[in-house]
């Protein structure tokens, strides 16, 4: 990556006011997964500078009033996905937010920046806007509202001005009688970019039929939107899968008149027809099930308010950082990751440098107890936080139960995915210790074995779990 100044602004006035100063050199950043990816790729056309907003607490909650929901845009996928009034309220947001990516991704990710990317196969996008979501923009010269379906010009570029910063997503909640569903294809269970998504809203009235409909279709349309011919194909009617089916036709027409006949136009024509009709099929059965949740409506913050100290030049940075239980303070440029301030600065070298796009899930460490890529993190983003890696789970020269069991049931293997996989299982086993075979290979999602061992290192996880390895 190519040098950048850092600047982390405690509130968004802040924020605000380094956009206006630096205008189009500058980015923001929050969770990073996408930006950083980028910054390697093209350094080029690189940020002179980077607004760091991920410590603005004002923008990191899930508020329930009078029946809206307020989501700020720090929200992680994770938060979403667990929260109690997200599923309450927005079952087919929730699902959405658990299908990106893998825990490493959910826990940093975050729902302004899958909006903000603008790419066409943003996983939120659809349902936020089947739910009628309105966001707010904000600048030094004020705020405004924009309905999300509205926001998009075309992919990778939105209606924002260089200086606006998303604050808020908002929508109403769904009523209880309203059936709604999220459903996606992609190549494989995890780590998967959507190739085709559709979100789907049913409400039916006292005489079963279908009084409101609505359909997203996500990675389908050069912008998304609701398709509204099929949608009026809908009200009126009684469900049924003939109904359902031919809504998935109209769908597929829209999507051919829209863009035409291209290369992989054969594909998706009939595909996205059986997906339309299969989340609208969900609409009318049980409510869509997404795992834990959490009963508080306030999103789960990891970020604290701590402001970084930095060189006069800005291209450096002095952060302190709790590492396995020690505190460490290093000066750093401001472009490092914490990947290379674990091994190169701290000499950590038990975290391993992989893919750099966080797919493999090598340098996976735990931050603040929470599994990330440690890659697709900058190293001033964790000024002030807890940081566990591979080393620290060594306690007075004893071996880590999962550390035994791995050895005992022969997980290792080569030995280079495993320190990713051991701090994923650390954070499954802390949050459930009694993981099943399907708990744990969710928690393992975004780690990959290049020996393909993973079923010894599932046994190996669930043996650590039960209690039964070695002391």
């Amino acid at each position: 990556m190519n040098p950048f100044e850092f600047t982390t602004p405690a509130s968004t006035e802040e924020a605000c006011a380094s956009l206006k100063e630096y205008g189009s050199t500058a980015r923001i950043i929050a969770g990073g997964t996408d930006l950083l990816i980028e910054l390697r790729r093209d350094s080029s056309k690189g940020p002179k500078v980077l607004v760091d907003i991920s410590r603005i607490p004002a923008l990191h909650q899930i508020r329930v009033s009078e029946g809206t929901l307020s989501i700020g845009p720090l929200v992680t996928h994770s938060e979403l996905q667990f929260s109690g009034a997200v599923q309450r309220s927005a079952s087919l947001l929730s699902a959405a937010a658990a299908a990106v990516g893998a825990p490493q991704i959910r826990n940093r990710g975050t729902i302004g920046g899958n909006i903000m990317n603008a790419a066409t196969c943003a996983d939120t996008v659809p349902p936020l806007i089947a739910l009628g979501a309105v966001v707010v923009l904000k600048s030094s010269r004020g705020t405004r509202d924009v309905g999300l379906g509205d926001l998009f010009l075309k992919p990778y570029q939105t209606k924002a001005q260089p200086d606006e910063i998303l604050t808020e997503i908002k929508f109403p909640g769904l009523p209880a009688d309203a059936g709604a569903a999220f459903v996606k294809l992609g190549r494989r269970n995890a780590l998967s970019i959507s190739r085709l998504s559709v979100a789907a809203v049913i409400q039916r009235d006292s005489q079963n039929r279908i009084a409101d409909a609505r359909i997203v279709p996500g990675a389908a349309f050069p912008t998304w939107q609701r398709i509204t011919p099929a949608e009026q194909m809908l009200v009126g009617e009684q469900p049924s899968d003939a109904l359902f089916e031919a809504a998935g036709r109209k769908v597929s027409e829209e999507m051919i008149r829209c863009s035409g006949r291209r290369w992989s136009t054969e594909y998706k024509e009939p595909v996205l027809a059986v997906l339309v009709r299969r989340a609208l099929m969900q609409c009318v059965s049980p409510a869509i099930q997404t795992g834990r949740s959490h009963d508080g409506s306030d999103g789960r913050s990891g970020a604290q308010a701590t402001t970084v100290t930095f060189r006069s030049h800005h291209r450096y940075c002095t952060l302190s950082v709790i590492v396995n239980g020690r505190s460490r303070t290093a000066t750093v440029p401001t472009n490092r990751t914490l990947l290379a301030l674990l091994r190169e600065d701290l000499g950590l070298t038990g975290t391993k440098c992989g893919c750099e796009i966080g797919e493999c899930g090598a340098c996976t460490v735990l931050l603040d107890g929470q599994p990330v890529n440690s890659c697709l993190v900058l190293a001033p983003q964790v000024h002030g936080r807890s940081v566990t890696t591979v080393e620290g789970l060594t306690r007075e020269g004893k071996l880590h139960p999962l550390q035994l069991s791995f050895m005992e049931n022969d997980a290792a293997h080569c030995g280079f995915c495993t320190p990713g996989m051991l701090m994923s299982a650390k954070a499954l086993i802390d949050e459930n210790p009694a993981p099943t075979e399907t708990d744990i290979r969710t928690a393992i999602s975004g780690n990959l074995c290049r020996c393909t061992g993973y079923k010894q290192i599932v046994q190996a996880i669930q043996t650590a779990g039960d209690g039964s390895a070695s002391p």
